[in-house]
């Protein structure tokens, strides 16, 4: 009840907000460009409390705490540091996208304007499919959650919290979604800190605790792994991002959007060290045994903070769904229906939303879910960013790039088929592309195998 309460109120909240903001004199006249893109119409403060919310979503109370259990010490620090690394990239980089074309709607626009049509649809496909399963996976974190301690089924409070987010985004866009993440994201921080305190206050002592399992949750080769698959892996996954990208689109200027992407960065960094260390705590006090194919799978925060705690989650989770429904829908307006009125891309919100909302009651893996798009994006990432050192296109071209990034994910997936480290004495060719793209747990190789293939097909190009 509360979480149904929580997101109602925040939703209906929102509306008003965006009413009064919009009948505000001095606004800018919202035209469907404003509605998309909110271009250079934020300040620094809004730019960085969007960034801030834009991450904090559901995902972020499963995934870090599945990973940090798994990973240990060094994991709880990579993920954390590697999370504030994309905003100030995406700051120093949209910069450079910006100069060189200076009214961008999207992602796409760019990769049509440097590299050509074949490169376009390429990223777009990519664009598209890294946004469309971060909102299933912000769908199947809370249907788990309401299966988990509610004992209900997902369906109910997945509907409302896409209804909500879709309700208020189709009515105010993207300027309305930044300009309610304040809400948002002061919400979180504060969330946070409360949580932090009463984390050091009911955290088991002493003889309560068992020793500390450092062969699991110390340094291992799991978490050294990481250092390198968590960078590498959250910054090609933030540069296909289309929700990220309209940040840069949306501030006033270079000095707002860097600064920030700073503070974003801060705060980003803490709230998921937080949150990873969660999964760390409940691993070491209480030794949870998890069904990976249950409905308590990506939910190891809860170990340490109660079952109690979930109700806060409709609020948090709306920050990061409503932000993936506007992604989605500038991917399709740019790309089809540039053209089309106001009222028809509120219209797109919604048509485009709904089958992903259903999807997320089918309580995917989150954790396999980021895997996936993060190694699609890592065999793209060095083939996107190298347009901007040579924009001139002496070097580059739009078919290098799409070659050096399909060379990418050929070469995981032929990786996987024949050199995955598995049991092949009972284990198929299908089974090792599987690991490759589904199941690996951030294994290093996995991420090692398209960044070098990326590159070796550029060179070779």
């Amino acid at each position: 009840a509360c979480s149904v309460v929580a997101v109602v109120s925040f939703a209906g909240t929102a509306l008003l907000y965006a009413r009064r903001y919009l009948r505000t004199p001095g606004t800018a006249d919202f035209t469907t460009d404003i509605f998309l893109s909110a271009r250079r119409t934020q300040p620094s403060i809004r730019i960085a409390w969007s960034f801030f919310a834009g991450t904090m979503g559901a995902w972020a109370v499963a995934t870090p705490a599945s990973l940090v259990a798994t990973t240990g010490i060094l994991g709880l620090v990579s993920y954390a540091v590697s999370s504030g690394i994309p905003p100030i990239m995406l700051a120093f980089v949209g910069d450079k996208v910006q100069a060189l074309l200076p009214r961008p709607l999207s992602l796409s626009d760019f990769v049509l304007w440097r590299y050509g049509r074949a490169a376009q649809v390429l990223v777009t496909s990519i664009v598209f499919i890294n946004c469309a399963f971060g909102l299933v996976s912000e769908y199947s974190t809370m249907g788990s959650i309401f299966r988990a301690f509610v004992k209900s089924v997902p369906h109910p409070m997945v509907v409302l919290i896409g209804a909500a987010a879709i309700t208020y985004s189709a009515y105010g866009g993207l300027l309305i979604s930044i300009i309610t993440d304040q809400l948002q994201g002061v919400f979180a921080a504060v969330l946070m800190a409360t949580l932090a305190i009463y984390l050091g206050v009911s955290f088991p002592r002493g003889a309560e605790l068992p020793p500390f399992p450092y062969d699991s949750l110390g340094v291992t080769a799991a978490g050294y792994s990481t250092l390198f698959t968590l960078p590498v892996s959250m910054v090609a996954s933030s540069f296909f991002s289309e929700a990220m990208w309209q940040r840069v689109w949306a501030a006033e200027s270079r000095a707002a959007l860097r600064s920030g992407s700073v503070l974003a960065a801060l705060l980003i960094v803490i709230s998921i060290g937080f949150l990873g260390l969660t999964g760390l705590l409940s691993t070491w006090a209480y030794a949870p045994v998890i069904d990976p194919n249950g409905p308590t799978a990506n939910l190891l925060t809860f170990y340490v903070l109660g079952d109690r705690q979930y109700s806060w989650l409709g609020i948090v989770a709306v920050s990061a769904v409503d932000s993936g429904m506007n992604a989605l829908t500038v991917i399709l307006s740019a790309n089809f229906f540039r053209s089309r009125s106001l009222s028809f891309t509120r219209y797109l919100v919604i048509s485009m939303n709904v089958p992903i909302m259903l999807a997320g009651t089918f309580g995917l893996p989150v954790l396999n879910l980021f895997l996936t798009t993060n190694l699609l994006t890592t065999g793209g990432f060095l083939p996107l960013v190298s347009g901007l050192l040579d924009p001139s296109r002496d070097w580059i071209s739009g078919y290098a790039m799409v070659f050096a990034t399909a060379t990418g994910a050929v070469a995981l997936t032929v990786y996987g088929a024949v050199a995955a480290p598995i049991d092949w004495a009972s284990n198929t060719v299908l089974d090792g592309i599987v690991w490759a793209w589904w199941s690996n747990q951030y294994d290093y190789r996995a991420f090692l195998v398209p960044l070098l293939a990326s590159v070796a097909a550029l060179v070779a190009w």
